[in-house]
């Protein structure tokens, strides 16, 4: 009899500090097994209330599992140190480049193709670092014959020969006849344009794009130069007012709202409906990127015109379940392309959506870590 009393006392003690313990217990960053795959990182995801702003709105995706992406180089990075170069077609004197397979490397709806060994959807790039270096679609280079985007997701490895860069044009009335090399624009193009040349892989699709948004922020460009129309009086504007406010609201809420937690990405709807997310594997690598990425989504906004409240006016906002299932639903058609101790690139193509999963692999493929995850809402 003493040993059943002891029980229920044990599970009335339990039941009365229970909830005090919820309260003030800290969720602590759980390492990643070897070899985490795309699940272990989706099921550690967790959805917050949004930040809203006039047609905009950002929900942060926290998560709690630890890994080290501190060896990886972003584009911008390799860039400004020279480590990174990428020039035209044919300008790397000497080299002796392997040909793209097209298994692994996108294969283009139209393909443009200019005299002098320059292509429009083709550059070289080289990595003279001794890391590993990250390229993500719609990332913005300037300079050559026309200013181009990165045409898809993948890691390059370090001391890599110099290999074929599928690309796109974002500068469709300039094709200059010197053409030197490539600097970062520090921009990465808006999610119309980034889905034109990720899913639908079309050169024509992402001129028009760039069109649209010139028109819908009035910065016309004699060359249709999309880093000339972020770069203009109205387009800067109007993206400064925007992300400063989301930016400001962002840092506070996450200081209130992770309690242990670390943001790696964003969930974004605009006009009420859920068209975006960039998801990372870690806040470190997250927070590289998110200055150009938020700019990215406040240009979404802009070029769809508003048709919500303002700031205040929460009308039609989807909930935080209803953003999480559109994070996490994956139901599709799925195609893998591997690069070895490179990449794995996952697609998943649904009616409604397409999933791009990023992958660092190293001599095994087994060995796949995520790096980005990026959904997008079929229009």
């Amino acid at each position: 009899m003493r040993k059943d009393w002891g029980i229920y006392v044990a599970v009335a003690l339990l039941l009365l500090v229970a909830p005090l313990m919820a309260r003030v217990v800290v969720p602590r960053p759980v390492p990643v097994p070897k070899g985490p795959g795309v699940g272990q990182f989706r099921a550690s995801w967790r959805v917050l209330e949004p930040i809203t702003r006039r047609n905009l709105s950002i929900y942060p995706v926290v998560s709690n599992l630890g890994a080290d992406t501190s060896p990886f180089l972003t584009l911008d990075e390799g860039l400004a140190s020279g480590s990174v170069r990428i020039l035209e077609r044919g300008q790397v004197e000497g080299a002796i480049y392997r040909q793209r397979d097209t298994d692994r490397w996108p294969r283009q709806q139209d393909a443009w193709v200019s005299g002098g060994g320059a292509s429009v959807n083709e550059l070289v790039l080289v990595n003279d670092s001794a890391r590993p270096l990250i390229l993500l679609a719609g990332e913005v280079v300037s300079g050559g014959k026309q200013n181009r985007i990165i045409g898809a997701d993948l890691v390059v490895p370090p001391k890599s020969a110099p290999l074929p860069l599928t690309v796109f044009c974002v500068e469709h009335g300039r094709w200059s006849a010197g053409g030197g090399g490539f600097g970062s624009a520090k921009a990465i193009a808006h999610p119309e344009i980034r889905f034109y040349a990720q899913a639908h892989k079309s050169q024509q699709g992402v001129w028009d794009s760039v069109a649209r948004s010139a028109e819908a922020v009035a910065a016309p460009s004699s060359t249709s130069d999309y880093a000339q129309v972020l770069s203009s009086p109205a387009a800067k504007r109007r993206m400064d007012e925007v992300a400063a406010s989301i930016e400001e609201e962002y840092e506070r809420d996450l200081r209130e709202q992770v309690r242990g937690r670390g943001a790696v990405g964003v969930v974004v709807a605009i006009n009420g409906e859920l068209v975006w997310s960039d998801v990372f594997s870690t806040p470190e690598l997250f927070r590289k990127y998110w200055p150009k990425l938020l700019r990215s989504y406040v240009m979404e906004a802009e070029s769809r015109g508003t048709r919500l409240g303002d700031r205040h006016g929460m009308i039609g906002v989807p909930g935080v379940k209803q953003a999480e299932t559109f994070l996490l639903e994956d139901r599709g058609r799925v195609s893998i392309r591997v690069e070895p101790a490179a990449y794995r690139r996952v697609e998943v193509s649904a009616p409604g959506y397409q999933i791009v999963a990023l992958e660092a692999v190293e001599k095994s493929e087994d060995s796949g870590m995520m790096l980005h995850y990026n959904k997008m809402a079929r229009g």
